[in-house]
């Protein structure tokens, strides 16, 4: 691989230069303060140096306005990273500390005022250069997973994939980004032949002696321009998935009380006690439910305590979560009856039956059938009315003038409570859950006199885009048939299907930058990822030979529009003519008379392969007609008389 500056760089900017310095198996172990202290002394410094003028008449700051403006680019929009930094010492603002790596960068940034960037070699794809951005470009924005597209004509840092820094060293994106579990990293320290190159040099060289006293890096430094446009990057070896690194990252949006005191926990070696509650409000756990399920189980595999709880108790109650009106309450019935098949369905995500660590299943029912109301009184007394009355979706009652039953307010406090009941020292749940889970934070510090740590996950998206609800009929059951499991994904939004992958498989980040780049290319059909997707979780669920099989019968029934070997059959009342609408409601390929002339008027119903589309149409029925009303969904008749 090599990395090289492009011609048309150097046609807008014929003194453009580049300090390369290469830094691989680095090592994030010990205190990082010795770093942290020599970036705060820098910081002083920069501070210091430029008290006494603006930091526009500072020759390198100079060198870069005019070289952004010569390319488009408005430096006091835009300014090079570099400024950016300055400007961050000379009002006293502290200087971010990201990590040992990126701190060592910014530090030599500040003592010879260069722009200094970071890129994880591991994650570069094909060979890295500095060019002119061209049409079809993408660039990941920093912390997300969707890409925007870029403009013709920018400086860019880019690989064989994407752009990887925008507006030349202005801003960095999300693929480009170093973590503390990179261990191989290139950096580049931009200048101007004649201008700042000195400068460039000596950053180089004090940035690689930096890296190997501190980090015990091996470098290799390099120098390019206009006379010797690119450099060969040395052979190194690609650094193991870190799985705490992996753990704190992928399906996690935010960690309460933060990331750095969890990860000093979990590198430390305790195992913790985690739970992620489950309401028994539906009987159905769906791939939305999955996401958090499969973070549990990222907890076990490493070790950790892990408890599953159903809340057969709450569940009663019902989570006022997300509601704009008060939900109805179930009976002890309804969520027994609900809670019977959990075990089973989180068993294809858990390992309930691990010989070693095996799931913890509670109900918590336990504790709470035993409360009485004095208990419940002595809880509820750690919050205040204002708590409650906080939270958005009870302000927005109030606004519409709709009722707040009591027992919603109580809701937090039963769920809080149950961290203190288990004992724990961790919880998962959706984003939606925020509240109640920092509610039992706030109980298991009042009464256990220790710390919670809360971890939220991303909310998946239904098939159609809206919150995955059995109510709007979006959702993929963990426990649906191979079939119509398939069927499923295949109906999936275009637009989400690298979100799917990314929160319900396990494939690889390289995987899903890939997909996101070819999707926003148009470089690949959706349907041929979406059939990826769909073999990936139905082998999760069901095996290998279920995905094959239902597969195969898509391509069939589906794409080729066979009529499917085998399908129920209904027996009609009576013979001779039926109106088509009333035909589909009594064979229950449509829930009413309106879904039936729907399904007519949209194209989706056939007799014998006949599409039919007017809803007036009467059929005459016989023996073994063959009715199709939604994709997939087939009957056949059986005729009295016959």
């Amino acid at each position: 691989m090599r990395f090289r500056v492009a011609p048309d760089v150097f046609r807008l900017s014929p003194e453009f230069c580049v300090g390369v310095v290469v830094a691989t198996g680095l090592d994030d172990e010990g205190s990082s303060e010795a770093i942290r202290a020599q970036l705060r002394q820098a910081a002083e410094h920069a501070r210091a140096s430029h008290s006494n003028q603006p930091l526009e008449s500072d020759p390198s700051v100079i060198a870069w306005r005019e070289a952004l403006r010569s390319v488009g680019v408005d430096p006091d929009a835009h300014p090079s990273s570099v400024e950016a930094l300055l400007r961050r010492a000379v009002r006293g603002e502290e200087v971010p500390t990201i990590n040992k790596v990126v701190d060592l960068a910014n530090l030599v940034s500040l003592r010879h005022e260069v722009p200094v960037g970071a890129h994880d070699l591991d994650r570069l794809r094909g060979d890295f250069q500095v060019r002119l951005s061209r049409e079809g470009d993408v660039f990941t924005p920093l912390g997300h997973r969707e890409t925007e597209p870029v403009p013709p004509g920018e400086v860019v840092y880019a690989d064989g994939g994407e752009v990887r820094t925008r507006r030349w060293v202005w801003r960095l994106g999300d693929r480009a980004k170093v973590t503390a579990s990179s261990r191989n990293v290139f950096f580049p320290i931009d200048g101007f032949k004649g201008q700042t190159e000195a400068q460039v040099r000596q950053a180089t060289a004090e940035l690689a002696d930096l890296l190997s006293r501190h980090l015990g890096a091996q470098t290799v430094q390099g120098f390019v321009d206009a006379g010797d446009p690119a450099f060969d990057l040395p052979a190194w070896q690609p650094a193991e998935v870190d799985p705490v690194e992996r753990l704190l990252t992928r399906r996690v949006v935010e960690i309460f009380p933060s990331r750095e005191e969890l990860e000093r926990v979990l590198r430390s070696g305790k195992k913790l006690r985690i739970y992620l509650g489950v309401d028994a409000t539906s009987p159905i756990i769906h791939v939305g439910h999955a996401v958090q399920l499969q973070k549990l189980r990222e907890f076990q595999d490493l070790g950790h305590k892990v408890i599953l709880l159903v809340g057969d108790f709450t569940g009663r109650i019902g989570d006022p979560t997300d509601k704009s009106a008060a939900r109805a309450q179930l009976t002890v019935e309804q969520v027994v009856e609900n809670a019977r098949t959990y075990r089973e369905q989180a068993a294809k995500i858990l390992d309930v039956e691990s010989p070693t660590n095996p799931v913890e299943v509670r109900f918590n029912g336990e504790w709470w059938d035993a409360k009485t109301s004095r208990d419940m009184i002595e809880i509820a007394a750690y919050f205040t009315v204002q708590q409650m009355i906080q939270r958005e979706m009870f302000q927005k009652r109030l606004a519409e003038n709709k009722p707040i039953g009591l027992h919603e307010f109580l809701y937090p406090v039963l769920q809080g409570y149950d961290s203190v009941a288990m004992d724990v020292d961790a919880e998962l749940g959706g984003t939606d859950q925020t509240f109640n889970m920092l509610a039992g934070r706030t109980l298991v510090k009042a009464m256990l006199n220790k710390e919670k740590f809360v971890i939220t996950g991303p909310l998946l998206e239904g098939l159609d885009g809206r919150k995955m609800s059995k109510s709007y009929g979006n959702i993929i059951g963990v426990g649906d048939p191979p079939y119509e499991m398939y069927g499923k994904v295949m109906s999936l939004k275009d637009d989400l299907i690298v979100r799917y992958f990314e929160l319900v498989t396990n494939v690889p980040e390289s995987e899903l930058e890939r997909m996101s780049r070819e999707l926003a290319a148009g470089t690949v059909n959706p349907m041929v990822l979406k059939k990826e997707l769909a073999a990936d979780l139905v082998t999760r669920f069901h095996g290998p030979e279920a995905a094959r099989e239902a597969a195969e019968r898509f391509q069939r029934e589906v794409q080729h529009r066979e009529v499917p070997t085998e399908m129920p059959t209904v027996v009609l009342p009576r013979d001779g003519q039926w109106p088509l609408v009333d035909l589909l409601v009594t064979t229950r390929l449509a829930g009413g008379r309106n879904e039936a002339k729907r399904l007519i008027e949209g194209g989706s119903v056939e007799v014998d392969g006949q599409k039919v589309t007017d809803p007036r149409a009467t059929i005459q029925v016989h023996e073994g007609m063959v009715l199709r009303g939604r994709r997939r969904q087939f009957v056949r008749l059986v005729v009295p008389g016959e």
